[in-house]
């Protein structure tokens, strides 16, 4: 079945051109920005300045110990545990420890999820829709999944259906889960770049996730940093509080991965479609290198809802997968820094890989060159990054928060940004700016989120 979806494939802001570019696609420009001289641009310092490692202010755990939640003052801490095998307790330990911490789930949380239907169904007050949609993607899930799913919903959920009522039933709590399948994809982006341009020696790949924050920003209260504990399938995933599904991820041998809508045309199918969302998490814990998560993703594409970008790397490889799900949109294709652009855009330096809302593959859809917000940033990225040689972690940070962001032009940070991940795979430990109830600021603060081994 086919229904009708209003979707954008980049951030909220309007695609105003930079002034400061004299670049145009095709143009190679490898010197790296004096970020100094320009007035847009501000100048931040984290020379030495080490990421600030929270204190924990309080301790939530399920009844059963398979869930402990640390209140931090900026993030929840969740540690949940697998090893015991049964998926449904997992979920309903994470619930229950929900609910100690965050009693008030449902006062944000329900608002929020009907944010989201208003974007994908506007002016429409019949959720049959988003209920048919939510059915078949939850349907698809491998069991352990659904089981989990159901644990979590039946612990926090009261009575069935969709009804905005302040309470979280429990398809609205499943449908939380499935926000990026069911009703809309992420605007984000992604640069990563190789040990050769870096001090260290190793890479350096980074994260930007842009997502509706809520009309009083009330995701910015419930950032999470969520460690699944699961043997060789463990894996530390960066999202928001009871959410199990994968936006930005790293698993214990360091393959890291976060997708970026595409779209993909103004039809949405889903009868017979799966998670690509679950799909990213199957990936984090079954492979153990990038290219193997990489390869299955790509060879699941077609059997998604939503043509994505996802970025995976690891020590070795920086890949971007183009996932097709309709044939219009071109053919699924793992990018790598040699592949083929579409005619006229171009990338300065094969030591870096950047990624936004668009394909860059010479023969796949073209959202990039048609639209300035994906180029904009596009060149941005090249213009910070290429060249840019013995790059410390101190100097990307810089480099990825130089802009201002009172300026009406097109940014990499737009004022839709929830997070920014950071994986050193010098240290093997990932950072993240997490944005405060305050919104997107000039001069954020990096957190050490640990080890992901």
């Amino acid at each position: 079945m086919a229904l009708s979806l209003f979707m954008t494939s980049c951030g909220a802001q309007e695609p105003a051109y930079d002034i400061n570019s004299t670049a145009t696609p095709g143009e190679s420009i490898l010197k790296p920005v004096p970020i100094e001289d320009n007035p847009n641009f501000v100048s931040n310092n984290y020379t030495g300045v080490p990421a600030t490692a929270e204190t924990t202010e309080a301790v939530f755990s399920s009844s059963d110990g398979l869930c402990v939640i640390e209140k931090k003052p900026s993030y929840y801490d969740v540690t949940l545990d697998y090893t015991g095998g049964d998926y449904y307790k997992a979920g309903a330990a994470y619930g229950e420890a929900i609910m100690l911490a965050r009693p008030d789930y449902a006062e944000y949380m329900e608002p929020y999820i009907y944010e989201n239907i208003t974007m994908a169904f506007p002016g429409v007050n019949d959720y049959e829709g988003v209920k048919l949609r939510c059915d078949e993607i939850f349907g698809s899930l491998d069991e352990k999944y659904r089981q989990e799913l159901l644990g979590i919903s039946d612990t926090m959920g009261e009575g069935e259906g969709f009804v905005k009522d302040g309470i979280i039933s429990r398809d609205e709590m499943i449908l939380a889960q499935l926000i990026p399948d069911v009703l809309r994809g992420t605007s984000c982006s992604s640069i990563t770049i190789n040990g050769n341009n870096t001090a260290s020696g190793e890479r350096i790949s980074c994260r930007i996730l842009e997502w509706p924050l809520g009309t009083e920003n009330q995701m910015c209260e419930v950032h999470t940093v969520f460690r699944s504990v699961n043997g060789d399938k463990s894996y530390t995933s960066v999202s928001v509080l009871g959410f199990l599904t994968i936006l930005t991820a790293v698993n214990d041998n360091g393959v890291m991965m976060g997708e970026h809508d595409v779209g993909g045309g103004s039809v949405y199918e889903f009868e017979g479609r799966k998670s690509y969302t679950y799909g990213l998490r199957y990936a984090l814990e079954s492979f153990e290198t990038a290219r193997e998560a990489a390869e299955h993703l790509a060879a699941e594409a077609s059997s998604y809802t939503f043509s994505v970008n996802i970025l995976v790397t690891d020590e070795k490889d920086a890949l971007c997968v183009e996932q097709c799900v309709l044939e219009e949109c071109g053919r699924t294709v793992i990018r790598d820094s040699g592949t083929p652009l579409h005619k006229g855009l171009e990338w300065d330096d094969p030591n870096c890989l950047c990624v936004v809302n668009t394909f860059a593959v010479d023969g796949n859809m073209d959202q990039m060159t048609a639209d300035r917000v994906n180029i904009d940033r596009w060149e941005k990225y090249n213009r910070l990054f290429s060249g840019e040689t013995g790059l410390t972690l101190d100097r990307f940070k810089e480099l990825i928060t130089c802009e201002k962001t009172d300026t009406d032009l097109v940014n990499i940070r737009s004022n839709d940004v929830v997070h920014m991940v950071i994986a050193d795979y010098d240290t093997k430990k990932i950072q993240a700016v997490l944005t405060g109830t305050e919104g997107v600021v000039d001069t954020p603060e990096f957190f050490d989120l640990g080890s992901w081994e």
